[in-house]
């Protein structure tokens, strides 16, 4: 092998990428084309949540809180829940956690900010921004659902769900099941 070889190689590759129209989207002016299925921006869908917190322990990170109390019903209210953006790392964990595909990514992939602290996000914020995406789509979530034909129902039966679990009788599962307040009855 000749001495120098790597070098008349390299010098090669750039003379045929100088003759070579650029690759480079001016981005301000044009927006590339972002892939569906790319990890962006994460969007909750408020309507969609039950409050299980199947996001929030599958995130690595510990970037999400769910605080949750409980109804007279049985089922969960959502009190809070906060995504810190400051911390994700864009995983996509969260999303396939969730049951009831309240957690999807697919939002916005612009999300430079001057200010470090506006990356944390709550529950009022998180909601403005899915309607906005709603809007904007109409009506079709980010993995390519239309909002009004997926109606609310799962086959997973959850102990505590304000979603009625899909059976030909009506729900059924853990949620139909005597609480301890009604053992002892």
């Amino acid at each position: 092998m000749a001495y120098g070889s790597g070098i008349v190689k390299g010098m090669l590759l750039t003379l045929q990428h100088l003759v070579r129209p650029p690759i480079t989207v001016n981005y301000p002016e044009v927006e590339r084309n972002v892939p569906v299925r790319a990890r962006t921006n994460l969007l909750w869908f408020e309507e969609r949540c039950t409050g299980c917190s199947t996001c929030a322990q599958a995130c690595p990170d510990g970037c999400i809180l769910v605080q949750t109390s409980p109804r007279p019903d049985g089922t969960l209210n959502i009190d809070r829940y906060e995504i810190d953006f400051r911390i994700c790392m864009y995983c996509g964990l969260c999303t396939e956690a969730c049951p009831y595909q309240a957690i999807q990514a697919g939002g916005r992939y612009d999300d430079a900010v001057y200010i470090f602290e506006n990356m944390y996000r709550d529950r009022d914020r998180l909601t403005a921004e899915a309607q906005s995406y709603l809007r904007t789509s109409g009506g079709r979530y980010p993995n390519g659902q239309l909002q009004d034909a997926n109606p609310l129902r799962t086959t997973m039966p959850t102990a505590r769900s304000r979603v009625p679990v899909a059976g030909k009788d009506g729900p059924f599962g853990p949620q139909r099941l005597p609480g301890k307040a009604d053992r002892s009855a």
